[in-house]
């Protein structure tokens, strides 16, 4: 399908809307039969010898219509999918045969996709020449969106620019990112609810928590059947909510880095470097390896941020469900360590705070001068042993912190946690960069705008009389307002070639042994046959010939 898009041909077309429709019908078919994705069929069952897993979806889904119906709801994006496609080419297809046969009643010449998407920039209300446009207007005069959705969106989430569209290749990736977010929700959920029992015990195994009680219930069904009751209603909670947790957490952060994107692109585009660095010749070739890894990185990047954060957030809710089921004592000791420390840390921050406004700058903090500097000295010699125990704590704290700022941002290629000055040693940053740069050179709207400008008037024909003394009157206005581009048209470098083409004939034929009177006569009467033959003057003269070469 994709392959018949490219090619752009009624025949390829016509092949993969029939190609289509086939596939969506075989499909719909296919699913009424409700095959069942998580009971293996008979065949499948003696093949793998195996009962461990229908046993357990059996055990816990049961027989009824539970599986069923959330295969269906998985198969819902699939569907919308398959269901747009079987829409959108044959429009695509009818628009090829009507766009076929206006060019054969008009003898109009055949464009390709790009040159289209030219003629398209060049129209006067598309992005390029609203960009175009607005590039002399501040933000608080220019019009708001026009679109249904830049109306629904509220402005302080997102802010619509209608001059202004992301590529195509950026939609395909983000489609892919969400089909995908989606898939792997339900599949974990689905697959991962009835390994709950085996992730308690194992959990309690690693953290020494296992005690004869649980050990003894594998030897008797009813305490197993109260062990995976207590297990299910122990950890099913905090699974799902962890779940959508870090399905929230990684939707708010490639939706984040989307508008980063714009706004990165948008700074590009006017010449501003403080986010991203500026591009230079020598790193080409980086930039175009980026450009080649941004979309694998990206759903690899993402997908490895939403595990992490599911894992992350899954720990904090069952330690916080302990916490809770324990009466408070655990909760108590934790309070009873991390208080002391936390007091005595604000406590010395906000001593610090009064005493460096109100004793040691000059008026207030208004200045920054020592006022009593002896004072100071004195304070910062005892000050010096309590901040090396705050010093001690503030490291545990800035390593916890940046190994949870790493999870949570682990879906944003544009921020690197190794810091502003080895950001160019991360993988994932150098892969937006090559993108960012990539895309700021191929799709600058203004380098669009005069490009189209320029395509269309060299494809569109001048069959009037009329635009073609337009256009002469264009061109002579042009050159009267830019002299210097005389010089610079083909006939005049031509003639160029042509003279010095015909002197270096000249030095190098008979006359060469002739003396500098005769030679001039001779070039004179050379030169007034070329300029008289083609007829660059008028004048018969050839003493006024010498003087224009």
């Amino acid at each position: 399908m994709l392959a018949a898009v490219y090619i752009d041909t009624i025949f390829t077309l016509s092949c993969a809307t029939i190609y289509t429709w086939l596939y969506f019908i075989i499909t719909v078919l296919h699913q009424g039969y409700c095959p069942r994705s998580y009971y293996p069929t008979e065949s499948d069952y003696r093949a793998t010898n195996s009962s461990t897993d229908i046993i357990k979806y059996l055990s816990y889904y049961g027989t009824g219509p539970n599986l069923i119906i959330i295969e269906l709801c998985t198969d819902i994006p699939r569907y919308l999918c398959l269901a747009y496609v079987s829409i959108r080419l044959p429009i695509i297809l009818v628009g090829k045969i009507h766009q076929y046969r206006c060019n054969k009643e008009t003898n109009e010449l055949k464009h390709t996709q790009e040159e289209r998407s030219f003629f398209i920039a060049a129209q006067p209300y598309s992005v390029e020449s609203l960009y175009v446009r607005n590039l002399f207007r501040s933000a608080n005069i220019r019009s708001r969106g026009q679109s249904l959705i830049a109306r629904l969106i509220p402005k302080s989430v997102y802010e619509w620019h209608d001059d202004f569209r992301f590529s195509s290749r950026i939609l395909c990736i983000y489609a892919a990112l969400f089909l995908l977010l989606f898939f792997i929700t339900i599949q974990l959920i689905i697959q991962q609810l009835p390994n709950l029992l085996h992730w308690q015990i194992m959990i309690q195994i690693r953290i020494g928590a296992i005690n004869a009680n649980i050990v003894d219930n594998q030897t008797s069904k009813p305490q197993n059947q109260s062990s995976s009751a207590s297990a299910d209603s122990t950890l099913k909670t905090p699974f799902i909510i962890a779940v959508f947790t870090a399905l929230i957490i990684t939707v708010i952060q490639v939706m984040v880095l989307l508008t980063r994107i714009r706004r990165h692109l948008l700074q590009i585009f006017c010449g501003n470097h403080s986010e991203i660095a500026k591009r230079e010749n020598s790193n080409n070739i980086l930039y175009a390896t980026g450009n080649l890894h941004f979309a694998g990185f990206f759903i690899g990047y993402a997908f490895w941020g939403y595990i992490l954060c599911f894992l992350l957030a899954f720990v904090i809710y069952i330690i916080i469900d302990k916490l809770i089921q324990n009466n408070g004592k655990s909760f108590e000791q934790i309070l009873k360590g991390i208080i002391p420390v936390f007091i005595l840390s604000m406590l010395k921050f906000y001593l610090n705070l009064f005493i460096s406004k109100y004793v040691f700058l000059e008026q207030q903090g208004q200045i920054l001068a020592i006022k009593n500097y002896r004072i100071s000295i004195i304070l910062l010699y005892f000050n010096f042993f309590l901040d090396a125990f705050l010093g001690i704590v503030a490291s545990i704290t800035r390593i916890i912190n940046s190994i949870l700022t790493t999870i949570i941002y682990m879906s944003r290629l544009d921020y690197s946690p190794l810091g502003r000055q080895r950001e160019y040693g991360d993988a994932g940053f150098c892969a937006y960069s090559g993108f960012i740069q990539m895309e700021a050179v191929h799709r600058n709207p203004i380098m669009l705008a005069f490009a189209s400008v320029l395509l269309v008037h060299q494809r569109t024909k001048q069959s009037n009389p009329s635009s073609k003394a337009s256009k002469k009157w264009r061109l002579a206005v042009l050159l009267i307002r830019n002299p210097s581009l005389l010089t610079m048209r083909k006939a005049i470098l031509a003639q160029k070639a042509r003279y010095l083409a015909l002197l270096q004939t000249m030095m190098t034929s008979e006359f060469e042994l002739s003396s500098s009177v005769n030679f001039e006569n001779a070039l004179k009467t050379g030169l007034h046959s070329e300029y008289i033959s083609h007829g660059h003057v008028s004048s018969n003269n050839p003493d006024i010939i010498l003087p224009k070469l």
